[in-house]
């Protein structure tokens, strides 16, 4: 996890955990320790469609490279027509207009749409033996699901991907209309309320990355990102095998006092600890919260400190959410709700 000190005890997140890392251990492993160590927010250009690590966006930038350049060569060409018929001492007649001003950008618009569409095609077709991951937007979050045909797994705010493998996205609305964008791994697709649209994505490098909804959808827009992060299929599966279970049992007094929190202050209503509270669905599922990178659909390093000002004062922190506050909590139960959410893995 983020080794940044909480603003409450000044002890990092594996402290609070009771955790030392693991140094020996397998790559599968190993990758799956690294996992929340460091956030999309560390990382310069982890949202940049300049540097593709899918299919999609490299599709998307070799489009992009041969339209400036095919555009810039018509450009050129319509100049030197213009210039030759400027300067030649004969009427120039109608074929320089038929040529500079319909067949050439004629030609140019016709071999665009051809290459856009071929692209498009290859982008978002299905693949048959993908997995599925079912991606819905709230006003300002994202519910994950996993495999919602077999056996589900469901998250929030954060997407796990293989290298190398076709995931197909089905992409739903809530509330608003939203736009699910990963840019260094795909292209954009709108999520509108009532219908499901289907994106189909490959990373081809592992990493992390930076998604963020790219359709204006309220107050809190721009604080509605998420991480990415992409796995080797050994490590993906192994993942996707180890936390279908519960949420973590508590490993110390404070974190125990945490949970019992969490259960009498109603946080069960809305959110779902597997193991420990099941059924709510109205906000993210918080069974490994402390596992993520970032609080708040991206936005905040993942620490107790901020787990306990989220808590406290949400609205500070992202206006228009529809979690109400809880500063009516006591400093000794803040502290204790925040060490058991950070400890869930």
């Amino acid at each position: 996890m983020d080794e940044d000190l909480d603003i409450l005890g000044e002890r990092s997140v594996r402290d609070v955990m009771g955790q030392a890392p693991d140094l020996d251990t397998s790559a599968e492993d190993a990758a799956l320790e690294s996992l929340g160590d460091r956030s999309a927010l560390d990382i310069w250009n982890s949202q940049s469609a300049l540097e593709p690590s899918g299919l999609g966006a490299a599709a998307a930038y070799d489009l992009t490279i041969g339209m400036v350049v095919g555009l810039g060569a018509v450009f050129v060409v319509v100049m030197a027509i213009a210039w030759f018929a400027w300067h030649s001492k004969r009427p120039a007649g109608h074929w320089w207009v038929w040529t500079g001003g319909v067949i050439t950008p004629l030609i140019a618009i016709s071999t665009v749409m051809v290459a856009s569409t071929a692209a498009l095609v290859a982008t978002t077709r299905p693949a048959p033996d993908a997995l599925v991951i079912e991606v819905t937007g709230y006003q300002f979050w994202w519910d994950v699901v996993y495999d919602p045909d077999g056996t589900p797994l469901r998250d929030a705010n954060e997407l796990i991907l293989p290298e190398g493998r076709p995931v197909t996205l089905r992409l739903n609305s809530n509330d608003v209309i939203h736009s699910f964008w990963v840019p260094s791994i795909s292209g954009k697709m709108d999520m509108i309320p009532g219908r499901t649209n289907t994106l189909t994505i490959t990373a081809t490098e592992t990493g992390q990355f930076r998604g963020q909804c790219a359709e204006f959808c309220g107050l809190s827009h721009p604080k509605m990102a998420f991480e990415v992060t992409v796995l080797p299929p050994e490590a993906f599966d192994k993942w996707l095998a180890t936390t279908r279970g519960a949420a973590r049992d508590v490993a110390r007094p404070a974190q125990a006092e945490g949970r019992e929190v969490f259960l009498s202050a109603g946080c069960a209503a809305c959110h779902e600890i597997r193991g420990v509270a099941e059924g709510g669905r109205l906000g993210p599922d918080l069974t490994r919260l402390g596992a993520r990178a970032s609080l708040g659909a991206g936005m905040w390093r993942m620490n107790q400190g901020n787990v306990a000002g989220w808590i406290a004062d949400v609205q500070d922190m992202k206006p228009g959410a529809q979690m109400p506050s809880y500063n009516h909590l006591s400093g000794p139960d803040l502290r204790n709700l925040s060490a058991y959410l950070v400890s869930l893995q």
